[in-house]
């Protein structure tokens, strides 16, 4: 290394003070290297530009001070001044500062020659360009986002129902975005109700190992697993930054897969957090600025409208072809117009195409294009907006252009500036919309006011015009829709008057309303409504349209079907409340007999012992009261599989006696603290109908009946049940109360859809609508008819069925003295019911089987049993199926099985014992059904075997 020179106090010669004013006083870095590339020379300016002292960086390396990136760029300008092929290198580097960073430099290079041509080494200038530099990168780099967004917008709008819409976004989204990795989460409900986030898309650069099917990624429990991203996306805010920088439960998921900085973004649908967007570096830690992370904002608030697009799309048909008719025609040109430089358009989105016949290349070709197409009157605004946006961002801006063919249109401009570091435009990006239709839709209005008043009058939907927050034009549905019969009588009044739950808007601002509204009518009738309003010229000023689509009978269609279903699950929880009740209950009040049995054959036994006991009375009556305590709720567990029928459409013969009866059990609880209840049963046929649908209508009928009565007053208030033949073929049932009563006004709506006098909570409004429908269904006719403080009566009239239409299945036979033992199997899944079966046929050799296998493999081995009793409800082998299995052996045993039932049937179950002619014994038991059974199986095989 040379010696560094040595500071004198002499004053340099003037020559070499102009040198030095020359060379070091400018802000270029002048160098110089020699033969072997060290630094020689540098003008102070080199501190300015990397922040090391030129006394440091002199005799070192030149290369050493350049990026890595860039030392074959050096090395190839070297080899090309060396070998003469070129006079001067000129290239752009990046030289390493104090820092740690870079700096962009603009570098002159050229070769220092001796007098007699022998090279010395290299001379030249460094000029800093990093802030041009960074400049260009960011327009580029925004380019390259509106590039994709506009991609993004045309390839939503290409999109179809059945495409995966995820993978055809991400990709360009991605490569605009410079990342190692982009892709797409969705969110969804697991069965048991968490929130999860799968992985949908995903776009990787070259190299870079996708994750898509890493089980990591898919499932992905947010709220436990990253609760701070979790909270920050649930508040509509962006993840952005550093891996190593986040708290260490995040770095646990993402370090795993090579993450190294990344970039997320909400997606929300319907104001709920629907899924994520999100870009990862896994090459280096980067940060993203601001433009990007707006452009990205915006590419996610577009697939986050698709996303809404595509649900709507798939509830409702009809709506969906129609917004994508809409969409596809009001399609916007976006554009950007470059200032810095020579003016031009940098890029126009290809529907330019369609709006004024010209393509995005001549666009490109042309800067003036537009300038010469606009109207001369135009001219002026259009060249204010692009060249000095600043006055107009964000303001709407009309110009009128002539189309290649010669047509006008009309392109409503909106854009915004795009600055570099010191304030200075050097570009303008802007969106351009066709709105030649509207506009020649408001010249025609401004016109014709009477040709928009016909076209709103032939609409079928209720229309409004509004002016200053007053109808200033309403047509006749609009009229009629809401109760009044002439079109003066709305004219003037506030259309927000007669919408329900809707809050005023801020004094001054356009009432716009959007959704589905309530609107209430004259007469106080509620109509659900599909509302939609927008602003538009009217008599050439600015009013608000209006328009409503009834929906109510839809919206009740949709409450009834969801009532049905609630009701459904209702049917089926009793029906399976009651199968469980029964096992243990028939064996609880079979073993309850037996106890009873025994106690009275104890005297007998021991002679003067147990019977001379005080306490075996006290014994004999507790056994008695549990024993009449199981059998009230056994004729409620009855009631309950009544009136969960699977079989609401079977219309039979029904003993309106017996369906009233079991309304009354099941609202028992209702009536006792209100009323006294009073049957007043008169001689009449059964009715033809449904015993389970009947049973719904009057135990609301009950129900509603008791609530009109209020709590403590049940020595004062009844409630009675009447019965009465009605005309030929009818039958008449009235369910009366001394309640409040209803008020006249009241009456007339009593059968209405969503109508009630109950407080909220109580009533739906739904029952008696429910009721009406029901017994109409049948046939029948149902009324009402009240005074308040008098109370209330409803009348239900039932067509009365056919004599001997109901035949029942025969289950019992007379009583015949045993004359033999017999042999019975019980196959029942339930131990102790079997065992209490045993108890019940004692006089029998009995022997039980807890499975339908096991039995099957009993009576495979021995047909000797003069009697199978079996559960028709089984989990391994059910008795339909061990009956069939019997059958296909050809033994003839099946016509010796008994089913036993405990309810909660299937339909095939139910199918099944109606196609049999064995007989069926219900649980819990009939201890006299049960063993007249048996003893008539035991002595017809007797019979047989003696033939």
């Amino acid at each position: 290394m040379r010696p560094k020179p040595q500071p004198t106090n002499t004053l340099p010669p003037p020559h070499e003070q102009r040198y030095r004013l020359v060379v070091e006083k400018p802000r270029e870095v002048v160098f110089q290297l020699d033969t072997e590339g060290r630094w020689t020379y540098l003008s102070p300016a080199w501190t300015e530009l990397t922040g090391f002292p030129v006394e440091e960086c002199l005799g070192q390396r030149g290369l050493d001070s350049v990026h890595p990136a860039d030392h074959a760029l050096c090395h190839e300008s070297g080899r090309e001044l060396l070998a003469r092929q070129k006079d001067c290198c000129k290239h752009e580097l990046r030289y390493l500062t104090r820092d740690g960073g870079f700096r962009w430099v603009e570098a002159y290079l050229r070769l220092l020659l001796a007098d007699d041509g022998t090279c010395l080494g290299t001379y030249g200038t460094l000029h800093d360009i990093t802030e041009r530099r960074r400049t260009t990168d960011a327009l580029a780099r925004r380019e390259r986002y509106l590039t994709a967004v506009v991609e993004i917008q045309q390839r939503l709008l290409a999109a179809s129902a059945s495409e995966n819409l995820f993978e055809r976004l991400v990709a360009p989204l991605g490569e605009a975005s410079g990342a190692s990795r982009a892709y797409i989460f969705e969110a969804y409900r697991s069965p048991d109700g968490n929130q999860l986030f799968s992985e949908r898309a995903e776009w990787c650069a070259p190299g870079v190992r996708p994750e898509i099917h890493n089980p990591a990624r898919q499932g992905l429990h947010l709220e436990r697993q990253m609760p701070r991203l979790y909270e920050l996306l649930s508040r509509g805010q962006v993840l952005s930054g550093r891996v190593k920088d986040l708290p260490p439960e995040e770095q646990a998921v993402l370090e795993p897969q090579d993450i190294r900085s990344l970039l997320v973004l909400p997606l929300w649908v319907h104001g709920t957090l629907a899924g994520f967007i999100g870009f990862e570096h896994c090459v280096e830690e980067r940060q993203w600025d601001k433009a990007e992370v707006d452009l990205l904002w915006a590419a996610a608030g577009a697939i986050a409208l698709a996303m809404e697009q595509q649900q709507a799309e798939r509830a409702l048909r009809e709506r969906e072809l129609r917004f994508r008719r809409i969409a596809e025609n009001a399609s916007d040109v976006l554009y950007r117009y470059q200032l810095a430089g020579t003016r031009s358009f940098a890029f126009v989105s290809g529907v330019v195409t369609k709006h004024l016949g010209f393509t995005p290349e001549e666009h490109y070709r042309d800067p003036g294009l537009w300038q010469r197409l606009a109207y001369p009157e135009d001219r002026q605004v259009l060249e204010q907006l692009l060249c000095d946006p600043r006055q107009m961002a964000d303001a709407p801006v009309v110009v009128r252009f002539h189309r290649r063919d010669g047509h006008t249109v009309w392109l409503q401009h909106v854009v915004t500036p795009v600055l570099d570091s010191t304030g200075l435009c050097v570009a303008v990006e802007g969106i351009a919309r066709d709105i030649t239709e509207r506009r020649q839709f408001e010249e025609a209005l401004k016109l014709s006011e009477a040709s928009f008043r016909i076209l709103l009058e032939g609409v079928p939907e209720p229309a409004a015009i509004q002016r200053d927050d007053h109808i200033i034009y309403a047509n006749s549905a609009l009229v009629s829709a809401l109760g009044f019969e002439r079109q003066h009588e709305v004219m003037g009044r506030r259309l927000r008057e007669f919408l329900l739950d809707e809050v005023p808007p801020p004094e001054g601002a356009v009432p716009l309303v959007v959704g589905e509204r309530r609107i209430k009518r004259r007469d106080g009738k509620v109509l659900v409504t599909e509302f939609a309003s927008l602003p538009l010229l009217f008599d050439g000023e600015p009013a608000v349209v209006s328009i409503a689509r009834d929906v109510t009978e839809q919206r009740q269609l949709q409450s009834r079907l969801s009532l049905a279903d609630r009701m459904a699950s209702m049917g089926t929880l009793a029906a399976g409340i009651a199968h469980e009740i029964n096992n243990p209950l028939a064996f609880v009040i079979s073993n309850l007999g037996f106890l009873l049995d025994e106690m009275r054959r104890m005297p007998s036994l021991v002679p003067g012992g147990l019977v001379s006991r005080p306490e075996v009375d006290e014994w004999r009556a507790v056994l008695m009261e549990a024993r009449e305590g199981a059998e009230r709720v056994r004729q409620i567990v009855r009631q309950l599989k009544t009136f969960s029928r699977p079989d609401e459409e079977r219309v039979e013969s029904v003993d309106v006696h017996a369906v009233l009866d079991s309304a009354v059990m099941l609202a028992a609880n209702e009536i006792k603290h209100r009323a006294k209840l009073r049957r007043e049963y008169g001689p009449m046929q059964h009715v033809k109908g449904n015993e389970g649908r009947l049973c719904q209508v009057f135990l609301n009928l009950v129900v509603n009946a008791a609530q009109a009565i209020p709590e403590g007053t049940a020595e004062k208030n009844e409630i009675r049940l009447v019965t009465r033949a009605g005309e030929p073929g009818r039958v008449v049932v009235e369910v009366q109360d001394t309640g409040a009563g209803i008020p006249p006004e009241v009456l007339g709506r009593i059968f209405d859809p969503f109508f009630t006098t109950k407080p909220v909570g109580v009533g739906t409004g739904l029952g008696l609508s429910i009721c009406h429908g029901i017994i109409t269904s049948l046939g029948g006719d149902i009324s009402v008819e009240s005074e308040p403080g008098r109370g209330t009566t409803v009348r239900v009239v039932l067509p009365a069925a056919e004599k001997g239409t109901r035949v029942e299945k025969p289950v019992v036979a007379p009583q015949v003295p045993v004359t033999q033992r017999g042999r019975v199997l019980i196959v029942d899944d339930e131990p102790a019911v079997g065992r209490a079966l045993r108890r019940i046929l004692r006089e029998h050799d009995v022997e039980l089987a807890t499975s339908g296998r096991q039995a099957l493999e009993r009576l495979a081995a021995d047909t000797r049993f003069h009697a199978v009793l079996c559960d028709v409800m089984m989990p391994d082998l059910g008795g339909k199926d061990l009956y069939e299995a019997v059958q296909q052996g050809g033994t003839g045993l099946e016509r010796r099985f008994v089913f036993v039932s405990g309810g909660a049937f299937t339909q095939g179950a139910r199918d099944f014992l109606a196609r049999v002619p064995n007989p069926t014994l219900e649980k819990p038991f009939d201890e006299t059904a049960v063993r007249r059974v048996v003893r008539e199986l035991v002595l017809n095989h007797a019979a047989v075997v003696g033939n």
